[in-house]
């Protein structure tokens, strides 16, 4: 009989097993622990990107995240993937009824119809966040705050009650002929660890402590400091045992509603016939080396749970040799029949849950833009963008506080064994001159080597100048950082320019230089992380930012920049530009070519150029100079607008106009202006200059030019 498979998936869960004890109070999974009593557990997967979107990319697309090509949470797998290549696409395709609630994918929200309609057989649903910020609570302190909301009439308005129960409802209403597909998508762990009351009284604060080695420090990188910083005091022993519980509490809130999950699957017809799956996207640090966060290549961020439960093989095992994330597309696809996935490095887990013998020599790979760690065995060997090395005996050394790559015999081993692996999953380390890159992967450029021979064919990675660029044709990614402020070229062969970090240390200004072949920035991050200076080369560019305050400087071709939430100076060129700002205060400096400038919602100035230009006004305060060219200025929302015009002999134009100011001076010189009615428009006019004003009343004209 063809089996049907539950998913259910938490979010920044680390490898619980290993840390259960660790911390001084016992973590409390009793639901997950009676799972495991029938199920394998393997307590050593890894996810392959320690980020909540790239590792649901990843894992739900059967791709590394080399080949996906998504590595931040600003970028979403449907930018650069169509949801045809999910392998649960594969599922529908087959005739398996498909369903989902909750975070699965990287959304909080449901998929757009376009894509949740292709991947599902039923209507996209909500599950709401709750209860509201002002329920009654207590506050334990410590990160987040602690707060544990006391009326349980409110318990079922949590995601995770919510998510939980519409599997429910789907568990015990499924009477299809079609076997299915069900997805489960849980919130906890993740921040900000609010939960019912009784999670955070089930901890006692002073039952926590920190391990005794944490007292000896680490063994540290420059590197690591610089892109991935310490963000938490571990020192400050009262605060960090109310973080722990609360991170505790979310856990043991999230477990509750897995339970419920399993009892009613259990209890449904579909009990003898349900595989389940249980996992997380990645891990978190709970304080340990200063840190209280994922990111990090360590174990922490980088170890997850992975249970899967098989009723023809409903035995509890253990399983403890390394396994991927990457392995769920495999594995869901034996199950079910289908044909494996093609190119796809993961592996079915379907075997050591029958009771085969788990590959001991295996290597499971992490990544982070161009640095890459593995783990093999009882080791943790980490290799970062720098060249700079890290090995760790995790059986012995649980925390990784002591490198051992100094002087480890192992060495040679591990490193060969991470180039095999992540060229496996679609990135070559270059480490030496005469490497040569697999012409299917990015490239990871180590600092201090001259370059490599040939581009490989999807992108690179690199902190500063790719050195010695090889030029190729084709739409390639360039990754790049900066350890300290300084400027980056966009090598030729190269397209598409992303930051290769998400948390930034000292780098307060960054220059990119575009190449002449027509470029796409996309610096999309979620936060002000430092001042972002793009030069533009020859060909149309489209440079799109988030929150990093912009500077453009735009000489030649037609370009597109998008300012999103971010200040912004961006000073035009002699093509076609085209400027659209939306939460933020952005300055436009015509030049000699055309310009479409788009206003936002905040404070716009607009120069307008010597060519033509049309400005929308947006629905902030907009100041628009127009001594240049001849402009349209479209006016779509109320808005505190100032546009002044200075003496250029052409015919202005203003549509849609709903109040503001209108600055003439200029002509004055020439006398005083006339305002006459012409049709429904009403026009201004002064020796050579005529400003046409739309479907306008003659009073409203006759005001804004007084105010």
């Amino acid at each position: 009989m063809t089996k049907n498979v539950l998913l259910m998936s938490m979010d920044d869960c680390f490898a619980y097993w290993r840390y259960r004890n660790v911390y001084g109070a016992r973590l409390q999974t009793p639901n997950l622990d009676r799972i495991c009593e029938q199920a394998t557990a393997f307590q050593a997967a890894y996810c392959q990107v320690p980020v909540c979107g790239p590792s649901r990319a990843s894992f739900m697309s059967g791709m590394a995240p080399h080949q996906t090509g998504v590595f931040d949470n600003y970028t979403s797998v449907f930018d650069v993937l169509r949801p045809e290549q999910m392998w649960s696409y594969r599922l529908k395709l087959k005739g398996y009824y498909c369903s989902t609630a909750g975070k699965v994918h990287h959304m909080f929200k449901p998929l757009p119809d376009e894509q949740h309609d292709t991947l599902y057989n039923h209507p996209s649903r909500h599950v709401f966040f709750g209860p509201k910020r002002d329920a009654a609570h207590n506050k334990y302190g410590g990160l987040m705050g602690g707060v544990g909301t006391t009326d349980e009439k409110l318990d079922r308005q949590y995601y995770d009650a919510r998510s939980a129960q519409d599997a429910i409802r789907f568990l015990n209403g499924y009477e299809g002929d079609a076997p299915f597909y069900r997805e489960v998508g849980f919130h906890h762990p993740h921040p900000p660890f609010r939960t019912p009351d009784r999670f955070k009284q089930m901890y006692d604060e002073e039952d926590f402590s920190q391990p005794e080695d944490w007292a000896g420090g680490m063994d540290s990188s420059a590197f690591v400091e610089e892109f991935v910083p310490e963000n938490y005091d571990q020192s400050d022993l009262e605060h960090w045992r109310k973080s722990v519980r609360n991170y505790f509490s979310a856990l043991t809130h999230v477990d509750s509603h897995i339970g419920r999950v399993w009892d009613a699957l259990q209890a449904s017809p579909h009990a003898d016939n349900t595989v389940v799956i249980i996992m997380a996207d990645h891990g978190y640090h709970l304080g340990d080396k200063h840190r209280f966060r994922k990111f990090s290549l360590w174990e922490e961020a980088t170890g997850v749970p992975m249970i899967i439960f098989d009723p023809d093989n409903p035995v509890g095992r253990e399983i403890t040799t390394p396994v991927a994330t990457l392995d769920v597309g495999p594995t869901v696809m034996d199950y079910t029949d289908s044909a494996p996935l093609q190119g796809c490095a993961g592996r079915s887990l379907r075997p050591m849950v029958e009771g085969a013998a788990p590959d001991a020599e295996r290597a499971v790979p992490t990544v982070w833009f161009g640095s890459a760690a593995i783990r093999k065995g009882n080791y943790r060997y980490i290799r970062y963008q720098d060249g700079s090395e890290q090995l760790y005996d995790v059986t012995e050394d649980l925390s990784q506080l002591h490198d051992l790559s100094k002087d480890s015999p192992l060495m040679p081993e591990m490193r060969k064994a991470l180039d095999e692996t992540t060229r496996a999953y679609g990135l070559t380390q270059l480490d030496h001159e005469e490497a040569v890159p697999d012409p299917t992967t990015y490239l990871s450029v180590l600092r201090g080597v001259r370059g490599p021979v040939r581009a490989a064919s999807r992108g690179a990675v690199s902190v500063g100048d790719l050195p010695d660029a090889p030029g190729a044709p084709g739409m390639r990614r360039f990754y790049v950082t900066l350890p300290e402020n300084g400027t980056v070229h966009v090598p030729p062969g190269y397209r598409e320019v992303s930051l290769a970090a998400d948390v930034i240390g000292s780098l307060t200004d960054l220059r990119i230089v575009l190449n002449d072949d027509g470029n796409r920035v996309l610096f999309k991050g979620g936060h002000k992380r430092f001042h972002l200076t793009v030069e533009d080369g020859a060909g149309d560019d489209f440079i799109e930012v988030n929150l990093d305050p912009l500077t453009a400087h735009l000489t030649r071709g037609d370009n597109v920049v998008n300012t999103g939430s971010a200040d912004a100076q961006v000073y035009c060129g002699s093509g076609h530009d085209r400027v659209e700002s939306e939460r933020a205060r952005t300055e436009v400096f015509g030049a000699t070519g055309d310009l479409t400038v788009i206003c936002g919602d905040e404070e716009d100035v607009v120069h307008c150029g010597s060519g033509r230009n049309h400005i929308t006004c947006g629905g902030g305060r907009n100041e628009i100079f127009a001594a240049k060219g001849q402009s349209v200025i479209v006016m779509t929302k109320e808005a505190d607008t100032r546009i002044t015009f200075a003496r250029t002999g052409l015919p202005q134009r203003i549509e849609g106009f709903n109040g503001g100011s209108i600055d003439v001076t200029d002509w004055t010189v020439m006398g005083e202006p006339l305002v006459t009615k012409a049709g429904r428009d009403v026009v201004v006019s002064c020796g050579t200059e005529v400003l046409t004003v739309a479907a306008a009343k003659i009073a409203e004209v006759r005001a804004a030019l007084m105010a």
